[in-house]
């Protein structure tokens, strides 16, 4: 399995360096969103410029409450993953940071027991299960950013995935609106979080699109992948993000674009490198990518089994993060 794993990987890496390349140089960014002084809209996009969000994790050097004590103030948004029928919306944790006048930013995988869930969620097997999510939405208060089955593009089966087709992920997600949003209303924002072409092709994203009815945002993971995977190329957020954006400013202009996970490594020969990366994202997103209106970092790193991404991995990188969040591109009106 590890073998088959490394394998998927090495490819979508292939993948992506030779689809993506650097048309992030020539890409058209399309109309510039209207910046007002209002407060954020009915599914909470700002009126100007984009939430700051990261994830929380459990370790003690990467939960939130360090983060925002490293950064010397609180993220905009939080990012939380559910898996299972049995999941918990708004537990005591989750229930404070929104108290606290932070977003819930939740993707929720319903069932992961094959083979195909999502055609199970999508015939009404998980209706309950569905409805009382969104029960325990609407009792804590607050308004949340909501996904089923974020990154879903390698799962499907036309990929080799067993969760099921293209089409039966599209269903998932309309059953779960059909169910959830007469009872959330408008308190549950609706948004689709794709891998971003790092896997499949466009027609395949297009073909997993749930349709501009039921989602409000769209939503991406573009990643530096160097020194995390084998031999692969250091890479800009602009050339990682370019090739989506692209494709979701044409084909569903006027949404909301959200960087769902974004992070980078060190270079180990090259202190400022991730310094600078970081750097060219905040510069990069108010003349290139107006449509981004939030961004959230995917906080993880050698404690989670995985590769060194912290945004605070080093002095230079804190710095320079810590730069990017008191720039007032980065700190809209708030909620």
């Amino acid at each position: 399995m590890a073998l088959v794993a490394v394998c998927v990987v090495a490819a979508a890496l292939w993948f992506f360096t030779r689809t993506a390349g650097d048309s992030s140089e020539t890409f058209d960014p399309g109309p510039a969103v209207a910046c007002t002084d209002d407060a954020p809209s009915a599914i909470l996009e700002p009126g100007c410029g984009a939430w700051l969000g990261s994830t929380d994790r459990d370790k003690d050097s990467l939960d939130l409450a360090t983060q925002e004590s490293t950064l010397g103030r609180q993220f905009d948004l939080v990012r939380l993953y559910e898996v299972g029928p049995d999941a918990t919306f708004f537990s005591a944790d989750h229930q404070r940071l929104a108290d606290q006048g932070r977003t819930l930013v939740y993707s929720w995988k319903v069932s992961t027991d094959g083979p195909t869930p999502w055609a199970r969620v999508a015939a009404g097997e998980f209706d309950t299960e569905l409805a009382r999510a969104a029960e325990e939405i609407v009792a804590s208060g607050h308004t949340v950013l909501f996904s089923l089955h974020h990154e879903p593009e390698d799962d499907a089966t036309e990929r080799g995935g067993s969760f099921g087709t293209n089409a039966d992920y599209v269903a998932m997600m309309r059953r779960a609106h059909e169910v959830m949003e007469p009872i959330g209303g408008d308190q549950i924002i609706w948004f689709v979080n794709y891998m971003g072409h790092s896997f499949g092709t466009f027609e395949q994203v297009e073909a997993m699109y749930p349709g501009d009815d039921v989602v409000d945002w769209i939503s991406w993971n573009p990643y530096n992948w160097f020194g995390c995977n084998g031999d692969a190329p250091w890479k800009s957020f602009a050339t990682q993000a370019a090739p989506f954006y692209e494709w979701a400013v044409t084909n569903h202009p006027g949404k909301p674009l959200m960087i769902g996970e974004t992070a980078t490594n060190e270079d180990p020969n090259d202190a400022e490198a991730k310094a600078e990366w970081i750097d060219a994202l905040s510069a990069d997103l108010p003349e290139r990518f107006p449509n981004i209106r939030a961004v959230l970092w995917f906080q993880q790193s050698s404690e989670t089994g995985f590769c060194e991404r912290r945004w605070d991995s080093s002095f230079n990188s804190t710095d320079a993060f810590t730069s990017l969040a008191e720039t007032p591109y980065f700190n809209p009106t708030p909620q």
